[in-house]
């Protein structure tokens, strides 16, 4: 069956068993009534004035507030680049970021805890909290994220009676021990105190409770703990309300019986095995989008909006390095058309959270907006306003006439084209600014930005789309900028233009307050960007990415980006409150472009040592019979074995094994044997009279995430060597001998070890080898950044590291030629890259080579 069929059974599964779940009997569950609900139990008082909900939304520091969040692992980025790939989210229109805390990422090792570096949990929360984003954290104790063994220490596999999951002492000494580092870390950042974290996640997936059901006491533990160690804000069991639309077909998502908003917290973007941008998607995942916005959701968080690597060993056996996603950040950084779907609706939901996070569904009461039945309309009623959505369920575009309220004097019926389905929302009688009120917006709308004392409305559409905006104010209205296309009737203000193919500015004034409405094309959308420095706002037209803003005595420094694939015309406009400024890119010449690296003559290194007839194995962990992986705290995917076995008569044998799983290879008295595994047994040749030492060598892909598994881990997903080896004459002449006395050790060998280096030849090696060379980086002033991947299509199984960082493990299994090399990792010069091939293949194929869909160039933008 081709490789990549098995990830999408997998989803199929997967989404059939969220489908079916509250009828389904997960594995080894000894509950057989589940249940879930999409509760939300409460904050504790004292965090309650930063973080609150009522059943219409949710209420952050005073304010009701749009949860647009975004999925992101920190442990799949390094922490070099947490901060630009969460500016990328930001620029967005994400508020709000979900993590996982991957329990084997911070406890490898029983009671080794690493929360450094890549792993520092608290200065990425803190990094969030910088950038005035908020937190969701998932803490476990599993996870699943197509991650290794589903975030499981391997440690835990070899605790006699462990039942995960479960109220099992054994279980929840190991999760307590483990919360009492991560939960403290998690209780600092929260809001109240100062943080970013809003809310948390226990459990994840678990057949038996989601929502605030506590069915056991294995649930009444995990609150209990987490509580006592300091958790305040709202928290949850499991997820809520998981899809890739989860909105679905419901025109209602408002329920009487809940207390809490309605929230997803894995709208999945895309899936697993895709990567680059999906073609499809970018409608796609917009219809998915605003379902949720225009039925009544509160928010939702993209899993995932950025993809990441599975750096050293942590892919599960679905995935290999890469955790691309297909997601709107890539794997690189780089940006996708979904991303900008995504960024749209989001500064629209933000724009209006004051009537989206206080309404009640108004089911069709404005059907007279439209006459053309096919156009379904779905209103939100709240005391700040009220917006009808126009929904074009069809695939094709239609033409349309929007009706006026009869209440507005002089309103015209308005005729626009809805896309196939684009869901419009008209905006009605919501105030922009003090005395200032939009009666009536039936245009598509993307931000409504208040910067000081102006307050800006961007609106949008295809060339020549009539754009109408109808204000009512309680004072004298002054136009500034546009007067012929203003219509004036005592306090009313009515406004109406074409989009045209640049961007159009009009200005009115009125009680001391400015108000500025752009009108652009919707391709020009995408490239309008909301930033901010300590002084104020900022929009920015023209460039496919802003990042960092920096302002100096009325000079303007923008930081930006565009494709290599992208024509930019470097035409880029700031508005401010008090007016606009032309940026000119003031960046130095870019340099020629190189797509491939020079790669240094190879050297190869031996791997096969363990397998020597004189090697000290003394130091191996023994047994009578073969232990699995990880038995000896490794958790790596590799292992050796040894024993000795003594025959009488020479000839062909057989070496059956009870449990060997995946790949492995036999070494005879040192040598390879040319023999394939098959039906967990191998057959060889043996001499009589002599001790002969067998060395078998095993590898893995990767872990099972254990989706919605309860039990004991001991004897699932077991990898190398279990249970009994029997060795027998070929020809079944004899009954067989059970081989006892095994030596086993896990890991590939240090990769860096500076002695047995050696010149390669043209062939295979036969067996796992070390393979070194170099690579020099060119002189970069800075003007481009290169999206470097190691492409390692022509090799067996293995891993990569440059520079000393691990890549993680080949072949991928998604349609990537290699495996990303994160900026931060290369340094000007040379450049050291190891490769430790399990199967031996000769490096001469490897290649260094710019990946030129994500690669980009820089840009410094300045103006005054």
């Amino acid at each position: 069956m081709n490789k990549f069929y098995f990830p999408l059974i997998n989803c199929i599964i997967f989404q059939f068993l969220f489908t079916t779940l509250p009828t389904a009997t997960a594995q080894n569950s000894s509950s057989e009534n589940l249940s879930r609900n999409d509760h939300i139990f409460p904050p504790s008082k004292e965090a309650s004035a930063f973080i609150d909900f009522d059943k219409r939304g949710f209420i952050i520091k005073g304010k009701r507030t749009f949860v647009v969040s975004a999925g992101i692992e920190y442990a799949r980025v390094p922490h070099e680049l947490w901060k630009d790939r969460l500016l990328r989210l930001k620029r967005g229109g994400f508020n709000t970021v979900e993590i996982y805390t991957f329990w084997n990422f911070h406890e490898p090792e029983e009671t080794k805890f690493n929360f450094s570096g890549d792993r520092n949990l608290d200065a990425f929360l803190k990094l969030v909290r910088e950038l005035d984003l908020y937190a969701i954290v998932r803490v476990g104790p599993y996870y699943c994220g197509e991650w290794n063994f589903g975030g499981y220490p391997i440690w835990l596999k070899f605790k006699p009676g462990l039942v995960a999951r479960k109220d099992n002492p054994q279980f929840l000494n190991a999760t307590d021990r483990f919360f009492e580092k991560l939960i403290p870390i998690v209780a600092r950042n929260q809001i109240h105190h100062g943080g970013s974290v809003i809310m948390v996640q226990l459990e994840n997936e678990h057949p038996e409770s989601w929502g605030t059901v506590v069915p056991n006491a294995y649930f009444k533990h995990l609150i209990d703990k987490t509580v006592s160690l300091g958790l305040q804000v709202p928290y949850f069991f499991s997820g809520l309300h998981p899809g890739n639309d989860p909105a679905g077909n419901k025109k209602n998502l408002d329920d009487p019986a809940r207390p809490n908003p309605w929230f997803s917290t894995e709208f999945w973007g895309v899936w697993f095995f895709n990567y680059g941008p999906q073609p499809q998607d970018s409608t796609l995942y917009d219809r998915r989008t605003w379902k949720i916005i225009a039925h009544g959701g509160n928010g939702y968080n993209v899993y995932m909006a950025h993809g990441g690597s599975n750096f050293e060993y942590n892919n599960d056996r679905d995935m290999a390095a890469s955790y691309d996603y297909g997601a709107g950040v890539g794997q690189a950084g780089d940006l996708r058309p979904i991303y900008y779907g995504f960024k749209r609706a989001a500064w629209f939901a933000r724009s209006f959270q004051e009537i989206l996070t206080n309404s009640i569904d108004g089911g069709d009461e404005s059907r007279w907006m439209v006459r053309d039945t096919s156009i379904k309309v779905n209103s939100r009623l709240s005391p700040a306003g009220s917006i009808t959505f126009l929904d074009n369920p069809d695939k094709t575009p239609k033409r349309t006439v929007i009706q006026p309220p009869k209440n507005i004097a002089g309103a015209l019926p308005l005729s626009l084209t809805i896309a196939g389905g684009e869901i419009l929302p008209v905006i009605q009688n919501f105030d922009i600014a003090p005395g200032l009120r939009l009666e009536w917006a039936p245009s598509r709308l993307y931000n409504i930005l208040k910067q000081g004392e102006t307050t800006t409305l961007i609106a949008y559409g295809g060339v020549n789309t009539p754009i109408q905006l109808h204000f009512n104010a309680d004072s004298e209205i002054k136009i500034i900028k546009g007067n012929e296309n203003f219509k004036r009737r005592t306090k009313k203000l009515q406004f109406s233009a074409l989009v045209k193919n640049s961007t159009s500015e009009f200005i009115f004034e009125t009680k001391n307050h400015i108000v500025r409405i752009l009108i652009m094309q919707t391709s020009l959308v995408e490239r309008t960007w909301i930033a901010e420095s300590e002084e104020e706002l900022y929009i920015i037209t023209g460039p496919s990415y802003v990042g960092d803003v920096r302002v100096s005595d009325q000079n303007i420094e923008v930081e930006t980006e565009e494709p290599w694939s992208v024509k930019w015309d470097k035409a880029a406009t700031v508005y401010r409150a008090n007016g606009s400024v032309s940026l000119a890119n003031t960046a130095s010449p870019m340099g020629s472009r190189k797509l491939s690296l020079n790669l240094a003559p190879w050297q190869i290194k031996h791997a096969i040592e363990p397998a020597a007839p004189d090697y000290n194995h003394s130091n191996w962990k023994s047994s009578l019979e073969p232990l699995q992986m990880g038995a000896d705290g490794d958790i790596t995917a590799n292992a050796w074995y040894r024993t000795k076995v003594h025959v009488d008569i020479p000839g062909t044998y057989t070496l059956r094994f009870k449990n060997l799983k995946e790949r492995a290879s036999l070494f005879v008295n040192g040598l390879i044997q040319d023999s394939e595994l098959s039906e967990k047994s191998f057959t060889f040749k043996l001499e009589a009279g002599k001790t002969n030492i067998l060395s078998i060598f095993t590898a893995h892909n990767g872990r099972n995430k254990q989706l919605f598994y309860l039990g004991g881990l001991d004897t699932i997903d077991v990898k190398g060597i279990t249970g009994p080896v029997v060795l027998e004459r070929a020809d079944g002449s004899n009954v067989g001998t059970t081989v006892s006395g095994w030596k086993m050790k896990g890991g590939p060998g240090d990769p860096f070890a500076p002695y047995g280096w050696t010149e390669t030849g043209k062939g295979n090696f036969s067996g796992p080898a070390f393979y070194r060379s170099s690579f020099t980086l060119p002189e970069n002033n800075g003007s481009y950044t290169t999206i470097w991947r190691v492409n390692i299509t022509s090799m067996g199984h293995g891993s990569v590291w440059v520079n000393g960082h691990n890549l993680g493990r080949y072949p991928e299994k998604i349609k990537v030629f290699g495996l990303y090399i994160p900026e931060s990792w290369l340094k000007q010069g040379k450049n050291t890259i190891v490769v430790y091939d399990e199967d031996g293949i000769n490096p001469g194929g490897i290649s260094i080579q710019a990946e030129k869909e994500a690669s980009r160039d820089l840009f410094l933008l300045t103006g005054k």
